[in-house]
């Protein structure tokens, strides 16, 4: 776990410096934040990760286009991904699962249910959920 590479994509400095604070205090000492989207494809272009928490909307490239790309790239097409906005309209919940998200988190959510999520998406297989 302490190894374990995230990649955090969340536009809003509160809510990134959160997150990381949480994934810090959960052992997660390798986490890069990206600031939109743009950035966050070119870590991923750069860097090997094994888990993607990412918003959905944000600036240059939005979370599901990050998710399209991700999945479209034979290098990270397996690469957990998972979801955290605070949309949670059942349109875009579909729209996601269709696109190859390992999950699904809705804003607020607590650090036991990320945890768990993040768990979940470390596994060897993953089942889609949306909390």
């Amino acid at each position: 776990m302490h190894e374990t590479r995230i990649l955090l994509a969340e536009d809003q400095q509160i809510m990134r410096d959160t997150q990381c604070r949480l994934l810090r205090a959960m052992g997660y000492h390798q986490v890069t934040a990206a600031h939109n989207g743009q950035e966050a494809w070119e870590a991923l272009c750069t860097l090997h990760y094994d888990l993607v928490l990412c918003d959905w909307n944000m600036p240059k490239i939005d979370g599901l286009e990050l998710l399209l790309r991700v999945r479209e790239n034979p290098k990270t097409q397996h690469l957990p991904f998972i979801m955290i906005t605070g949309e949670n309209a059942v349109d875009q919940v579909r729209i996601a699962l269709a696109s190859g998200i390992s999950d699904f988190i809705v804003k607020p959510f607590s650090a036991a249910l990320l945890q768990e999520r993040i768990t979940r998406a470390l596994r060897p297989t993953q089942t889609p959920h949306a909390a």
